[in-house]
């Protein structure tokens, strides 16, 4: 029998940001905190290459996306909503030898970025977007001290979405209404800030009241 040594291949670059190269790849071969994973079914990832790798940030940058997925998990045990907006965190990547290279892997989430965040009506007049399941997504996730409204829009036109992939954003009703089949990415330290404890505590006194 053949001895399964698992599959890297690169499909296309995915995009840079300020803190991060993106590409696109089918894999079968997922290292890890706690070694190497092979599967036999392929799995289209994201392989995110940090552009300035301090010591072990891929690693750390996995934990600290499979906290914000576990979490997701208890939502969605808890009934705060349907579908996952989280893509699945799949492995990492953590070299000091030479060069260091520093990356995580996360399941890719296929689909478009940036649509507006308003609308024009007939008058010229804009109205917000509705995005079906953000306000649940957002009240979820606050009381945890993450606050999922950070780095969403474009820095160059704020009315630009960012960092959200709609997977089929036709309007549901209206202009003003985009259906749930999106997820949020990026969850390095530009694009997720920790809220302070004060506000920690006014929006859970917020929660238990409504």
């Amino acid at each position: 029998m053949t001895k399964n040594n698992g599959v890297i291949e690169f499909v296309c670059h995915g995009g840079v940001g300020g803190e991060a190269t993106v590409c696109l790849e089918l894999r079968t071969k997922f290292e890890g905190i706690g070694g190497t994973v092979i599967t036999q079914e392929g799995v289209a990832c994201a392989m995110r290459s940090e552009n300035n790798p301090g010591m072990k940030s891929g690693h750390k940058m996995f934990l600290r996306h499979t906290i914000i997925k576990k979490l997701e998990d208890y939502f969605h045990r808890r009934g705060d909503y349907v579908f996952s907006h989280i893509p699945r965190p799949l492995g990492s990547v953590s070299r000091a030898g030479g060069e260091r290279y520093e990356a995580y892997i996360y399941e890719w989430a296929f689909g478009t970025e940036g649509f507006p965040w308003t609308y024009p009506d007939r008058d010229g007049d804009r109205h917000l977007v509705t995005l079906d399941d953000w306000g649940k997504f957002v009240a979820s996730f606050r009381p945890a001290g993450i606050d999922m409204t950070t780095d969403i829009a474009d820095a160059d036109d704020g009315n630009i979405s960012k960092n959200i992939i709609h997977q089929h954003p036709a309007p549901m009703h209206s202009g003003s209404d985009l259906n749930l089949l999106w997820k949020r990415i990026d969850f390095g330290y530009q694009s997720i800030e920790r809220l302070t404890f004060e506000n920690w505590k006014s929006s859970c006194t917020t929660r238990e009241m409504t």
